[in-house]
């Protein structure tokens, strides 16, 4: 089975920029966040009450170009949320 995967970003998206199906037909569930300084937890914490519960997420992953605070750090690694900042992209 091919990748799928489709854009999904801008208001009302309820924290999903993109969804896509990896080769084991997992539910990848993205967020994107361009922001001048680090994601805070509150971000993160906001995801994680969307990502699976709402959108069905096998794999939720966040991507913050300044990379997040420890706390948030903290908090995804606790509900097993994929975090990747600019040196993992």
């Amino acid at each position: 089975m091919g990748r799928r995967r489709r854009w999904v970003g801008g208001a009302g998206d309820l924290g999903v920029d993109i969804t896509a199906r990896d080769d084991e037909d997992r539910l990848l569930i993205v967020q994107c966040k361009q922001y001048q300084s680090p994601v805070g937890s509150g971000h993160v914490q906001k995801f994680n009450g969307t990502a699976r519960p709402h959108h069905g997420a096998d794999l939720p992953i966040m991507i913050a170009l300044n990379g997040f605070t420890q706390p948030a750090i903290s908090f995804a690694q606790h509900h097993q949320l994929i975090l990747m900042g600019r040196p993992e992209c």
